[in-house]
């Protein structure tokens, strides 16, 4: 019950009889794959996706089919013609602040993907880590619930020690998921499990997510004021920015360029699916860092991509 409150947004509650639990949110999402599909398996994701998951289905023998993607995030169309294709087993989406793009999908475009979903009989693995810091919009599964399910995780709420997953499955594949959970060993510790449900009950974590919210605004603030002048793409309450580099810069000849300063950040190339290799961006991350650390480190970034790859071979 403190799990489904903790969880519930946008007037959505789970019933807290469907909620599962894993050691943390990377596991959930195993565990769910391992559950929905089978080796061979066709899992539709997003064009740019969550490269853990890309791990996960290599790992599982799963063949991940990028869906193409526009500015309101996946396209249901794409999933009924890759489904028409080929059958896909499932898809996972990542409907609110989209890693590494930051998008968010309107209620029309998540209802037209839940008809396609309910229409074509497909499951959706709805990852809602980041949902927190929107947690006004109701989720995907409180559209085709007996279609969804929703993953989710504590540390990103809490603190990164802290590692508790969730799972939200319909009854009809709620088994399946906890013998996942069980024969992968990626059952909770129950330290986790107790801080969740004490904190919750006293408010803490509403405070926090209340703190993070602010926070992502700020730093999203700080990235626009250094890097205004180029082409950006985030959210105001995001925790990262995806970046496409001003010519000639290429993403890796900037990776390894920036990390010559001492700053790591993350090409395009490892979000990509298939074939497809993404263009020439990166994405930052904002939340790691002090204030004044983000603050230097991206005044660093902006030099750096002012500057041209020649410029710096000659150095």
């Amino acid at each position: 019950a403190a799990a489904a409150d903790l969880l519930a947004r946008g007037g959505w509650r789970p019933d807290p009889a469907r909620v599962l639990f894993a050691g943390s949110g990377r596991q959930a999402i195993s565990a769910v794959v391992a559950a929905l599909t089978r080796p061979g398996a066709r899992l539709g994701v997003e064009e740019l996706t969550y490269p853990v998951l890309k791990a996960i289905a290599t790992r599982l023998g799963v063949t991940l089919v990028p869906l193409a993607m526009d500015g309101a995030g996946l396209i249901p169309e794409a999933v009924e013609e890759a489904h028409r294709a080929g059958p896909l087993h499932a898809v996972y989406v990542q409907p609110v602040l989209h890693n590494p793009l930051s998008l968010t999908m309107p209620a029309e475009r998540l209802d037209r993907l839940a008809d396609v979903l309910l229409r074509c009989g497909i499951h959706a693995i709805e990852d809602a880590v980041w949902a927190f810091l929107r947690d006004d919009l109701p989720p995907l599964a409180s559209r085709a619930p007996e279609r969804t399910v929703l993953v989710d995780s504590l540390s990103k709420r809490l603190a990164p020690g802290l590692s508790l997953g969730f799972a939200v499955a319909p009854a009809a594949v709620s088994g399946a998921v906890a013998a996942a959970l069980r024969s992968g060993g990626w059952t909770p510790m129950g330290f986790p499990l107790e801080a969740m449900a004490q904190w919750q009950a006293v408010g803490a974590v509403e405070t926090l997510v209340r703190a993070k919210q602010r926070q992502a605004v700020e730093r999203q603030e700080v990235a626009e004021r250094h890097l205004g002048d180029f082409v950006t793409r985030s959210a105001p309450g995001s925790y990262y920015r995806w970046w496409e580099l001003p010519k000639p810069w290429r993403a890796d000849t900037f990776v390894a360029a920036a990390a010559r300063h001492g700053i790591a950040v993350t090409p395009a190339a490892a979000f990509a699916v298939g074939r497809h290799r993404g263009p020439h961006a990166i994405r930052l991350g904002l939340a790691s860092p002090s204030a004044q650390t983000l603050s230097r480190a991206l005044a660093t970034l902006a030099d750096l991509a002012r500057s041209a790859p020649e410029d710096l071979a000659q150095d």
